[in-house]
């Protein structure tokens, strides 16, 4: 039985380098592909009212739901998208802040084999657009395999370059074995490229992990693990919530200061 396997892209370039390289791995691996591309869909913004936490459903009437269940379907995914102005598109941005409504399909898409690519353009201009593609693939419970930039600027640039498209093959053989590279000056725990510095150590945004300057593990960072994304969500957001209705009063009286300024 072939691959299922699900693309998630945020360009409108109908060929573009997002496109190919989901076509040449599908290709690569004998696999079903089917892309999502999120400029097609209709992403509402979030209205943090945390019913999903609940069990409701979303009152919020777009497509969101539907790219759930094209996720559900899939045996793996990608995620492929471009750089702009130094982060991810602002429909994949838009789609990432609805995913609060993703908590309960956090079990069905815990262990799905993922793979971030990011196509980008300029070699200083590559920015933390990976960091939130890899956000989006551990706040959906991937197995994420690796995190891969890849210089293409033109339509099938991806083709040409000889490096980039190494790094397509390597995304495709990671995928058809289940196995996991973690990149040069990358996170050793989730794979992030973006560091803080913190008492002389880097500290991963996206994880919150502690690495020496040699990029080297000092303190393991738990952020966005299953575990991590089950707590947060159905204790400390359900808590947060319930902390707002004891102290709602209190906050609307709070509130009216901004009125007297």
């Amino acid at each position: 039985m072939a691959l299922k396997l699900l693309s998630i892209v945020a360009t409108e370039r109908k060929k573009g380098n997002s496109v190919l390289a989901s076509m040449y791995i599908a290709k690569r691996l004998n696999a079903e592909l089917e892309i999502v591309n999120l400029t097609k869909m209709e992403i509402k913004p979030c209205k943090a009212c945390y019913r999903c936490l609940y069990g409701e459903d979303c009152k919020i009437e777009d497509d969101v739901e539907s790219i759930f269940e094209k996720i559900d379907w899939a045996d793996a995914v990608l995620i492929v998208s471009p750089v702009y102005w130094l982060d991810a598109t602002g429909k994949l941005k838009a789609l990432l802040d609805r995913c609060f409504m993703s908590i309960r399909y956090f079990k069905q898409f815990s262990g799905k084999r993922a793979v971030v690519l990011t196509p980008y353009g300029f070699e200083g201009m590559k920015g933390w657009a990976s960091a939130t593609h890899l956000v989006l693939a551990r706040i959906l419970g991937f197995d994420v395999l690796a995190n891969i930039e890849l210089r293409a600027a033109l339509p099938a640039e991806i083709f040409t370059d000889k490096e980039t498209f190494e790094k397509l093959n390597l995304a495709a053989n990671l995928l058809e074995k289940g196995e996991r590279a973690v990149l040069d000056h990358q996170c050793p725990v989730c794979m992030n490229i973006i560091f803080r510095i913190r008492d002389n150590n880097l500290e991963c945004p996206v994880c919150g992990s502690l690495l020496n300057i040699n990029m080297e593990l000092v303190e393991r960072g738990e952020r966005f693990s299953q575990k991590w994304v089950v707590e947060h969500f159905s204790v400390e957001l359900i808590g947060l919530k319930e902390r707002y209705k004891e102290l709602k009063d209190e906050l609307k009286e709070a509130a009216k200061i901004a009125e007297h300024i």
